[in-house]
């Protein structure tokens, strides 16, 4: 249980964040999906129980901030966070491209599920929204992992740095 708490605290994070982003960033009308980038990032370093655990968390905060259909949301996080999660025993590596290439087709599934589950709008605008959050999540998943190896590589110089 305890293995949670940053995760979803980092859920918060980032759908507060998420909810004040300028529309500025948007890419054919779509926003960049933080609540799923985090979701994704945290499953794809887990196994998938941890995955659609925090899918659920995810959905539940998402659902809850925007004030829809919450159980779509929950639905297709978990479902998201499950694949990632076993995704990454298969594919995980330390290049950066992997994580931005998994977000990519993890936010089309997502998105593709969002569809089935919660039909709105029509086909095509749909689909150009979804390239856009595809896109948009991939450049923030690929910012965010090499800001993350680079405190984590700061963190392991200073370890080292210690220990001499």
């Amino acid at each position: 249980m305890i293995r949670y708490i940053w995760p979803t605290i980092c859920l918060f994070l980032a759908a507060g964040i998420q909810g004040n982003l300028p529309i500025s960033i948007s890419i054919f009308g779509a926003m960049p999906d933080l609540v799923l980038v985090v979701l994704i990032a945290y499953a794809l370093a887990q196994d998938p129980e941890f995955g659609v655990t925090l899918g659920f968390i995810a959905g539940l905060i998402h659902g809850c901030s925007v004030g829809l259909t919450v159980g779509s949301f929950i639905a297709t996080r978990a479902i998201t966070g499950f694949i990632a999660g076993l995704v990454s025993t298969r594919l995980f590596s330390e290049n950066a491209i992997v994580p931005t290439f998994s977000v990519l087709w993890l936010t089309a599934v997502c998105g593709g599920l969002f569809q089935l589950f919660n039909p709105r709008l029509e086909l095509s605008k749909v689909l150009g929204v979804l390239a856009g959050q595809c896109i948009l999540n991939a450049i923030f998943t690929f910012l965010l992992y090499l800001a993350i190896r680079q405190f984590d590589n700061r963190r392991k110089n200073k370890l080292v740095n210690a220990r001499l």
